[in-house]
């Protein structure tokens, strides 16, 4: 009786989106072919698509909580750095901006699992203000350093125009206001995950652009169903960081805070992101 009951709720499932419709007719011209042994009519199919450009975000508050710091979890994690921060400029494939490491830090894309970054720093900081003893009550060297916090999330994005590109501003709160703090900025689509990366700096006022030129080729329906590598013949026919069955392009967006003198309160900064399509992309080296 149970198997019954489970086989009609799934014939109700199914039923439950269909759609009676009608033969098309009437639209265009009549097609006649008349012959002995074949005849042969000509027909056109045209999907018309308009154009469409969308962002989703879920994470719209993305909080460090200092006050939790000795209770980090699996999605943000605080620590040391290695020194001051490294940088390294970029050529046009990166927007002719600079690459930066956040006290010398950086994180790892797990290749295989999407989403999944190993961070590279010092000693995990677990309170604030930062300082640590060692086992005979003597200070560590370094312990009272400003630290760094990473933090990740699921950015998704859909251009079906030709090419697009993904940028990032933030609000200015002005000189001695809240909202301050030193910040960085790194995103990584799925179709081209795992490979190389780096952060950006993004202070008070200023845009980046997230995406380096040769991933704004295409829509995101084909980026994310089809390899893009530079040897597509070794990887699948889709990468299996991608999500199948969806025009929808996912990006894990990685954000960084350095920790030093910012006052005590809520620091906001907004953070305004915005995906613009064009329909040969922007690999060419224009930013329009």
């Amino acid at each position: 009786m149970r198997h019954l009951m489970t086989a009609s709720l799934m014939l109700l499932a199914a039923s439950a989106g269909a759609q009676t419709i009608n033969p098309t007719t009437g639209s265009g011209p009549d097609a006649h072919n008349v012959g002995s042994t074949t005849a042969s009519v000509t027909q056109t199919v045209n999907l018309k698509l308009p154009e469409a450009t969308a962002l989703h975000l879920d994470a719209t508050q993305l909080v460090f909580d200092i006050s939790q710091i000795g209770n980090q979890d699996g999605t943000w994690y605080c620590a040391y750095g290695f020194g001051s921060d490294v940088t390294q400029a970029l050529g046009n494939e990166y927007w002719n901006q600079t690459q930066v490491l956040p006290l010398g830090t950086s994180y790892t894309p797990n290749p295989s699992k999407f989403g999944e970054i190993r961070i590279n720093a010092g000693a995990q900081v677990t309170q604030y203000p930062p300082i640590k003893k060692d086992e005979e009550g003597e200070l560590v060297p370094g312990s009272k350093d400003y630290f760094v916090c990473y933090r990740a999330f699921i950015i998704q994005k859909f251009s079906n125009v030709g090419g697009f590109k993904l940028s990032v501003q933030r609000d200015n709160p002005g000189a001695g206001a809240q909202g301050n703090q030193m910040m960085y900025i790194q995103d990584n689509p799925c179709d081209f995950w795992g490979g190389e990366t780096g952060l950006y700096d993004l202070p008070p006022g200023s845009t980046r652009e997230l995406i380096p030129r040769r991933m704004t080729v295409g829509t995101t329906g084909a980026r994310a169903a089809a390899a893009s590598f530079s040897s597509p013949s070794a990887r699948p026919a889709r990468p299996a960081t991608c999500r199948p069955n969806t025009s929808w392009l996912d990006d894990l967006v990685v954000v960084a805070v350095v920790i030093d003198g910012d006052k005590a309160g809520d620091n906001i900064a907004t953070l305004t992101y915005t995906l613009t399509s064009n329909t040969t992309g922007f690999a060419n080296g224009e930013d329009d």
